[in-house]
């Protein structure tokens, strides 16, 4: 039997990526990378945390991180899903 296990998915993006709110506290964000649509579901709380760190910053940087839920054409949707804004160097 081949061993089990999991895909976990790391994006790193520029700019703020497309949210829509959605029932429940969630924000559901999309983002292109790599020819793939990238969509993951997000507490609200968290995306708005999101925001302000990256206002707080010149040069940023968004990760979002998470579970491979599945593929749908040309589309990662991911899942337990997490949002992080970091400072980056200028021309990094």
């Amino acid at each position: 039997m081949p061993a089990k296990g999991e895909i976990d998915i790391t994006v790193k993006f520029s700019g703020v990526p497309i949210a829509t709110a959605a029932p429940g506290g969630i924000t559901k964000i999309e983002m292109y990378c790599s020819g793939y649509t990238v969509l993951a579901d997000i507490k609200t709380k968290t995306f708005k945390r999101f925001l302000e760190r990256a206002m707080e910053y010149d040069y940023w940087e968004g990760i979002v991180s998470g579970k491979l839920h599945h593929i749908q054409g040309h589309q990662l949707i991911l899942t337990h899903a997490g949002l992080h804004c970091r400072e980056r160097k200028p021309g990094g």
